[in-house]
């Protein structure tokens, strides 16, 4: 996302261009996915700023040239004019320390498959949360604030719990050794622990 006033349009002019991001993060992933389509590696310039306000505020005032920012900065940027010059959407998912005992992370994932349901049924409903989250509301009042109806719902996806397969392991682990964030000497193997078990077959 860049700024109402910026020259940038589309990804591929901000080589060598402060980005802001929240280094082995998110918003860090993202925007490396996102960038190297368009931008050889040697330019793509990211800048550590920590916190989504920080982010979203370098960009604002032109310290950085774009920031990576999640829901509800994107819908506040929109709402201040800020312009999307690349989107993208990640995996997010539910982590444990090992020593959680199955029957309890067994009812997390219920306790999530259950909010996936009621959310994806009225979105709208349940947008207060990120509009009053106290890390965001007291910036976004000083921006105009927002309501539930500024946002664009169909960029809300929630799913439900998944093991990760092979090949997605095999290709995530790939790219974090191809940019350096991941030794290669660490195994893709013992990198994931898939705790969810298989669907029961309707004979069970």
């Amino acid at each position: 996302m860049v700024a109402p006033d910026s020259p940038h349009n589309y990804p591929g002019t901000l080589g060598n261009r402060p980005i802001a991001v929240n280094f082995h993060a998110g918003s860090h992933y993202v925007g490396l996915r996102l960038l190297e389509g368009y931008l050889p590696k040697g330019k793509i310039k990211l800048v550590h700023y920590g916190s989504p306000v920080q982010r979203f505020e370098s960009m604002l005032n032109g310290e950085a040239a774009a920031a990576v920012v999640m829901e509800p900065w994107i819908t506040l940027g929109e709402k201040l004019g800020c312009k999307t010059v690349a989107e993208g959407h990640y995996l997010g998912a539910e982590n444990a320390s090992e020593d959680m005992d199955e029957e309890t992370f067994a009812a997390i994932n219920r306790a999530v498959e259950n909010a996936v349901d009621l959310i994806n049924a009225d979105k709208r409903k349940f947008l207060h949360y990120l509009i009053d989250d106290p890390s965001f509301a007291a910036v976004a009042a000083k921006y105009g604030g927002l309501t539930p109806e500024d946002f664009h719902l169909p960029r809300l996806r929630y799913t439900k719990p998944a093991v990760y397969t092979d090949e997605m392991v095999e290709d995530t682990y790939n790219w974090l050794t191809r940019w350096n964030l991941l030794s290669d000497e660490a195994c893709a193997a013992d990198l994931v622990d898939n705790r969810i078990a298989e669907p029961a077959s309707a004979d069970d």
